[in-house]
């Protein structure tokens, strides 16, 4: 074997060395275009981060905006809401604009809602590359203080009040599947406390409480008014709470503005703006809120999360992020055990603890440095000290440098105050068509203001099976004597042939009315059309009615029950004897109440119906005997449709699957009664699709009716509807 030459080997040497350099300036290359991609993508995150922070200040101006516009409207006169158009200038906040896009006024709920929409423009970090602009549109429905009305209804006069949607005057626990449709959603004015949790429950507008409010299970609430806490749990939601006492914010609860006299505390959950007079405190991780404004101090322990801006006259701690703009202000000390913050400025000293720094301080005390963190750049009055002396920090000492942090003002919440409407039977009595009494075991009934029937007082009586039917619950003036049987029921033996009927059965031969115990039974297919007044208790079980039903006692309904209010049933149902669809009433049933109409609801000569505010309720139970209240409570069982008002003098409670198309109110009047009000099963309050003669807020005014409204105040009830980000 030959061996290669010196010259060979020496030439291969070469190429070698040609070859490794070209790969040595390859990587370089690669190193160089991969180095360049890494800056260019860290470059556009930061720009996209610095744009998404701006994001959060502008959005929280935005809403403060939202909440300034409400507090406008709760004072503007009718007069000004209904002038509203364009721009409404807004001082002493930078950045913000609002214009009002229209203004409609809307009187099918029973009194004037003037709907508000308006356009809410925030901006921050403006004149900078990270500029950003949030545009809130606002939807409010403002109600000005209704005063009293008085209403005729031929021949005698019953005053109206107003009410709201739903009405509590002691606890309230709503569970189950509560579903609010249509007209302004729920609105609840409770005098105690107010427990949504463990349900499904959707459409609720707002909660005016006086007492303590939670919510959780997801449930969504536009706004919360409350004299006591506020706790929101869960995965709950609220645009807007307002708390003269704690708010505490759970779990993954996601309130966008938080203002409270007292103090705020995240134990999870975010918010996009928060204002206490109390401290504001932040024990979990991962908390995101826009922007913190107390009079007291800022302790936020948990780790993670971030704030852009924080104004207090207290002391601030602050474990959390930097979002590239977070701004701390205080009069008192400010410690930063976190990812520090973008500038702080203090008359207070500043404690550097965690791994982040300061981007501009301002402090008249003292600066400790006590971490390796990604420096300090400012200036100080006091001392520089570090717990090492290699620890970064740009910190310019001057001795008696002073910082004026301006005290932050906040103005006290207001107490809610809700005013009772008191609820008495006996008061309504006058304006009854038929009042049933038992007297000395037989039912009496008084018939006052119906066309095709005699005002007087009768007996309900029967006639014997004749002409192929019976002849049940007919008025007579006199009954055969010994015929009355334990239901309070005789035969009629005057008029010697049937007259009236007042009350239908399954058939001609079954009555559908009688009474035991204190309580009558109505049980059937329908009733007289009209108001009808109740001595004692009521059960209602079956049947399609059309009718108000009072009782001075207690008012059960169960089965397949309907009653729809007069103003619901329309001119025709109620003057005309015109049968509606799902009441099943035979030929001769329909006959015996022809030509028979309450005239109290009815205007022949135009063909409609008369304003009556009474016509307005379906339901009413309780009433006063020298001073003292009884009964007044309303159970409404399953497979019940309640089309009209509910007024239960003291508790109300519903279960099952009940479907009630008009406004609620449980007075609370039996003051030994301590039980909540509990709204459970599967209950529907349905204002999608009113007649346009039906006025769910309007009902009867009962005691002190010289002067009424439904709060008690000159102020307007505001509240906002609904919201979206354009």
């Amino acid at each position: 074997m030959s061996t290669p030459s010196i010259a060979s080997r020496a030439a291969r040497s070469r190429q070698r060395g040609v070859m490794n350099l070209l790969l040595v300036l390859l990587i370089g290359l690669a190193m160089t275009v991969t180095s360049i991609g890494v800056v260019h993508v860290m470059r556009s995150s930061q720009e996209g981060q610095l744009s998404l922070h701006a994001m959060t200040p502008a959005q929280q101006s935005a809403w403060t905006g939202a909440e300034i516009v409400r507090r406008y409207l709760v004072v503007a006169s009718a007069d000004t809401i209904a002038k509203l158009s364009g721009p409404l200038q807004v001082s002493g906040l930078s950045g913000l604009s609002v214009s009002i896009v229209s203004v409609a006024k809307n009187t099918a709920s029973g009194s004037s809602v003037y709907r508000v929409v308006a356009n809410i423009a925030g901006a921050a970090a403006t004149a900078t590359s990270a500029s950003s602009t949030a545009t809130l549109q606002v939807v409010y429905d403002v109600t000005p203080n209704p005063g009293s009305s008085t209403t005729g209804n031929g021949g005698s006069t019953t005053p109206g009040v107003n009410i709201s949607t739903i009405n509590i005057y002691k606890n309230l626990n709503m569970t189950g599947g509560i579903t609010v449709l249509g007209g302004n959603n729920a609105n609840l004015n409770v005098q105690g406390d107010v427990t949504l949790d463990n349900a499904s429950i959707t459409g609720v507008n707002s909660i005016n409480a006086t007492g303590n409010v939670r919510v959780g299970s997801g449930i969504h609430v536009n706004q919360i008014y409350s004299n006591g806490d506020v706790t929101v749990t869960g995965s709950a939601s609220v645009n807007q709470i307002s708390a003269l006492g704690n708010v505490m914010v759970d779990g993954g609860a996601n309130p966008f503005v938080i203002t409270a006299n007292g103090s705020v505390t995240f134990a999870g959950g975010s918010a996009t703006a928060v204002t206490a007079i109390g401290d504001v405190d932040v024990t979990a991780g991962g908390v995101s809120i826009g922007s913190i404004t107390t009079m007291g101090n800022v302790n936020w322990t948990g780790s993670g999360g971030s704030v852009s801006s924080i104004k207090a006259n207290g002391s601030v701690t602050y474990a959390g992020g930097s979002t590239g703009s977070t701004a701390i202000t205080a009069q008192g000390d400010v410690t930063l055990t976190g990812g520090g913050a973008q500038s702080v400025t203090t008359s207070g000293n500043v404690n550097v603890n965690g791994f982040g720094g300061i981007g501009a301080l301002q402090a008249q005390g003292n600066l400790n440095i006590n971490a390796w963190g990604s420096g300090v750049t400012g200036i100080i009055g006091g001392t520089l000290n570090k717990a090492s002396p290699y620890m970064s920090s740009n910190v310019q000492v001057s001795p008696g440098f002073t910082v004026s942090v301006p005290a932050v003002a906040i103005t006290p919440l207001q107490q809610v105050t809700i005013s009772r409407p008191a609820i008495d039977a006996y008061a309504l009595q006058s304006s009854a068509n038929y009042v049933f009494q038992v007297v000395n075991g037989a039912i009496q009934v008084t018939v006052a203001n119906v066309v095709g029937i005699q005002a007087g007082t009768y007996y309900l009586g029967s006639y014997p099976f004749s002409n192929g039917r019976g002849y049940q619950d007919f008025l007579c003036t006199q009954l055969v004597t010994g015929s009355l049987n334990s239901n309070g029921v005789g035969q009629c033996s005057t008029p010697a042939t049937p007259g009236n009927t007042i009350c239908q059965g399954q058939a001609t031969e079954n009555d559908c009315l009688s009474y035991g115990n204190g309580a009558w039974t109505v049980s059937g297919r329908s009733f007289a059309r009209g108001v009808l007044w109740f001595q004692g208790d009521l059960n209602l079980s079956n049947g399609y009615y059309l009718d108000t039903a009072i009782a001075t006692g207690s008012i059960t309904t169960s089965g397949s029950f309907r009653i729809d209010a007069p103003n619901y049933a329309g001119y025709a149902e109620m003057c005309t004897n015109s049968t509606p669809s799902g009441m099943t009433l035979d030929p001769v049933q329909v006959a015996d109440f022809n030509g028979v109409y309450p005239s109290t609801f009815c205007n022949a000569s135009s063909q409609s119906l008369l304003d009556n505010p009474i016509g307005n309720v379906a339901l009413l139970a309780g009433g006063y005997v020298n001073g003292v209240f009884s009964g007044g409570n309303i159970t409404v069982g399953a497979s019940s449709v309640i089309n009209g008002s509910v007024l239960a003098g003291n508790d109300l409670d519903t279960g099952g699957s009940t479907s009630i198309n008009g406004f609620i109110t449980a007075a609370a009047q039996n003051t030994s009664d301590t039980q909540p009000v509990s709204l459970s099963g599967a209950t529907l309050l349905n204002f999608s699709q009113l007649p346009s003669s039906y006025n769910p807020g309007s009902v009867p005014c009962m005691q002190s009716c010289a002067s009424t409204n439904n709060n008690g105040s000159n102020t307007n009830a505001s509240i906002i509807r609904w919201s979206r980000y354009l």
